[in-house]
This record gives structure tokens, sequence and C-alpha cells, in this order.
């Protein structure tokens, strides 16, 4: 790896553990210290598929890029912990639909909020230059990764 590359493995690597763990302390010092982060962001998904009204268990495992059997395990967790409801639809016993409660709402709604705090406090830091700049770079890395995340001459 060139230095660039180095650079920007450091910085991935680093970006990304450092919101995780920023993620799991807000968690960890509110109300909902019950939900790990990854129930958080099974929650997120929950409402992000309802945006889209596809909230069945297949189509939510597909936004989270997990099996479904992963994700049973997590929803039933969550169902028990009161955060969301696993219903079969009476056409088609084998469709599970799950819908969030009002206390997931909350919960979903601390997470937006420090999500929102997280990007002001960087946009603070930052000038207008280098915000474009941000953007467009981060845009075309969420394209890179969105599309499998390997290099063409890796194919």
């Amino acid at each position: 790896m060139g230095v660039y590359e180095e650079q920007l493995n450091t910085f991935l690597v680093n970006v990304f553990n450092n919101i995780l763990r920023l993620e799991e302390a807000s968690l960890a010092k509110g109300e909902f210290r019950n939900l790990s982060i990854t129930e958080m962001h099974v929650i997120e998904a929950v409402y992000e598929s309802l945006e889209h009204n596809s909230n069945s268990m297949a189509e939510i495992a597909n936004r989270l890029a997990v099996t479904a059997s992963t994700l049973t395990t997590s929803v039933k967790t969550l169902e028990q912990k009161g955060y969301l409801l696993r219903t079969k639809m009476p056409a088609d016993k084998r469709k599970v639909m799950v819908t969030p409660t009002p206390l997931s709402e909350k919960a979903y709604k601390k997470h937006k909020e420090f999500h929102r705090d997280l990007v002001s406090s960087v946009s603070k830091e930052l000038s207008e230059e280098e915000m474009s700049a941000l953007t467009q770079a981060l845009s075309t890395l969420d394209n890179f990764f969105n599309q499998g995340g390997i290099a063409p001459e890796s194919r």
C-alpha cells in the first residue's frame, strides 16, 4: 500500500470505530441502556422499512444485509424488551411483519438526535469548501461500498 492508501485505511478504521464507540456510549448513558448498538440499528432499519411500506422480516433482513435467522434472533430479543412486535400475515402465515412500539419510537428519535448532533459537531469544524470536498469524497466511498466494495482489478 502507498502512503495515501495507508492513511485512508487508518482513517476508515478509526472513524468507523470512533463512531461506533460514541454510539455505544450514547446508548449506555441514556434511558435505553438495555439496547445494544446492533439492536438500535435493527430498530432503525424497521423505521426505514416502514418509510418504504416494506416492513416484513425478509425485507428488513435484506436492508441490514443479514440472514433471516440472524434478524429473527434480534427481533425476538427486541420484542421481549418491548421495542418491537411481530405479526404473521393472515393471508400468508409465512410472512411476518415487524412494527415498532412507542418505546422504540422514543429510542429511535433519541438515536436520530445523536446523529444530528454528531453531524452538527463535525460541520462546525469544517469550512464550506471542506464540507463540500468531504461530502463528495464520502459520496464516492458510499457508492463504492454499495457496489460491493471490491476494486475492479480484484474482481
